[in-house]
């Protein structure tokens, strides 16, 4: 009988561990690994210097603005394209495609009812030196504030003769003054917005000795 109990005793221990989740001693542990690789569809890359490596993004900051200034604040960066491979340059006679788009030209604040909106002039410069817009048009590229079709603008620009190391961009934003008025309803605070500068090859022209992968 003694022995009977003391089993219905043990048995009973089990189940309520069991219940109670008790982890085994051999117990796993686990992590989670997060692979990413970052693509270029045409070798070309774009970065802050030269020479430098490839980049995700860049950022144009006017720091703090008073309301109600006078001027227009203006805010300018260079950036680079080049090939990734730095012991090779892009040819000369290769066209590039530049594309300037952004969902709007508004720096904004605030969701729905409380959301304020600064329009501001975007332009990516492609340095002359170095390539030239295709047909004479307009070497600039212009996404500019207050004008609700300039949300997209692309070009075509010819490598100068002979090739280049890399080509330079400049980026400027202006908000002008006037949209910082006083009599503007504006909130306090970081007003933002995200365009996307792109480049790839139109036409790759021929060079003896080198096999280009696009």
């Amino acid at each position: 009988m003694k022995k009977v109990l003391l089993g219905l005793l043990a048995l009973s221990a089990a189940l309520m561990a069991e219940s109670a989740g008790v982890t085994e001693v051999n117990g796993e542990n686990q992590i989670d690994i997060t692979t990413k690789a970052f693509i270029v569809d045409s070798g070309l890359i774009i970065t802050e210097t030269p020479d430098g490596g490839a980049i995700q993004s860049v950022e144009l900051d006017h720091g703090t603005i008073i309301k109600g200034t006078q001027t227009s604040p203006s805010i300018t960066k260079d950036i680079y394209i080049r090939k990734s491979n730095t012991t090779t340059s892009i040819p000369g006679g290769a066209i590039l495609n530049v594309t300037l788009k952004s969902p709007h030209n508004d720096l904004a604040s605030g969701d729905g009812m409380n959301r304020s909106k600064i329009p501001h002039t975007l332009t990516a410069s492609i340095d002359r030196s170095s390539a030239t817009a295709q047909n004479n048009s307009n070497q600039n590229l212009i996404l500019a504030g207050n004008a609700q079709d300039s949300t997209l603008k692309t070009n075509y620009y010819i490598v100068n003769d002979g090739g280049v190391n890399s080509i330079k961009v400049t980026l400027n934003s202006t908000i002008a003054a006037n949209d910082l008025s006083n009599d503007k309803v504006l909130n306090e605070g970081t007003h933002s917005n995200t365009s996307t500068l792109s480049v790839k090859y139109s036409k790759i022209p021929t060079i003896p000795g080198e096999t280009v992968k696009k």
